[in-house]
């Protein structure tokens, strides 16, 4: 933008750059990053599965890298429900190379075919510098000749040195993972306690969310991750739309996933749908304390999200 000044007959031509509230990716060998949003910084690696390796507000790594476990780190995305496919997830989607290329300030991404389902995922991620948040958009597109049923699922994984809370829904809460849980006003909070996970079986919470959010806490950084959200019917088969999964190795060695799914639907050949969610990397101010149950904590996630 180009300003005129005049004084006493003579005229001063300023030049001056207007940010763009959109920040742009970077490449950075074979990953992306995203940067220079609040002192928030996202890295993606195309290569392993569009996977989103790095999330920093302070220099330290709020997700886990593949030193923790070298299959299951970062954050990645999978086709719902899992009695799909039981385990491991589609290796199409969740860690083999996706196509990928900017489109101005976007980072597009394409999977392969599941080549049981012939679906693929688009992962489209952002950054919206005023709002200081992540879009991150996932398209479903059923590529095979047959009707196809499925939810988006996110899968987060976080050390497990902090603690995560969402708002209960019409649901109530499934899994192994309960008896670390605490329900106060509506809102669940769980704290990871390795010698409370059970030794055998289940060691998840499946359950239905409320206002479209999740949160976790590590320290004094929180993420918060908004969503849109779905009926209790509309969750995919023995699923929720909020999950949690801790890991039982040792500390040094375990993640919590932080999950959460959209709606259970139907794509008919050649058809897509669309889910959009963001993500909030926020340092609390100093009088919001990080402590399971502070009231001040959800009233500052609903604060941030609105």
């Amino acid at each position: 933008m180009i300003f005129k000044w005049c004084m006493t007959g003579c005229c001063i031509l300023i030049h001056v750059t207007v940010m763009s509230q959109k920040a742009l990716p970077v490449k950075k060998g074979s990953r992306f990053e995203l940067g220079s949003l609040k002192g928030q910084s996202m890295e993606i690696d195309p290569h392993t599965g569009g996977r989103i390796t790095y999330l920093t507000i302070d220099g330290t790594n709020f997700l886990t890298d593949s030193m923790v476990n070298s299959e299951n780190w970062g954050s990645t995305f999978w086709p719902s429900p899992q009695s799909d496919w039981n385990w491991p997830p589609p290796a199409e989607w969740d860690n083999k190379p996706y196509t990928a290329q900017l489109e101005g300030n976007k980072i597009k991404m394409e999977s392969p075919a599941d080549p049981k389902t012939g679906l693929t995922v688009t992962k489209v991620f952002s950054a919206d510098e005023k709002k200081g948040l992540y879009n991150l958009e996932y398209i479903i597109t059923n590529h095979s000749g047959s009707v196809r049923k499925v939810a988006p699922w996110e899968v987060t994984r976080v050390h497990p040195n902090g603690f995560a809370f969402f708002p209960m829904g019409r649901d109530s809460l499934r899994g192994g993972l309960i008896l670390q849980t605490r329900i106060d006003n509506g809102i669940c909070w769980y704290t990871y306690d390795q010698e409370k996970i059970p030794k055998r079986g289940d060691s998840q919470i499946y359950t239905d969310g409320s206002e479209g959010w999740f949160a976790a806490v590590n320290g004094d950084v929180i993420l918060i991750k908004k969503f849109p959200d779905i009926p209790v019917d509309a969750a995919a088969p023995k699923e929720g739309e909020v999950e949690l999964y801790a890991n039982k190795a040792t500390p040094a060695k375990s993640y919590v996933e932080i999950e959460h799914q959209g709606a259970y639907t139907e794509l008919q050949p050649g058809q897509s749908f669309s889910w959009t969610i963001q993500w909030f990397l926020r340092k609390l101010p100093a009088d919001v304390t990080p402590s399971p149950g502070n009231p001040k904590l959800i009233e500052y996630v609903r604060n941030v999200i609105k």
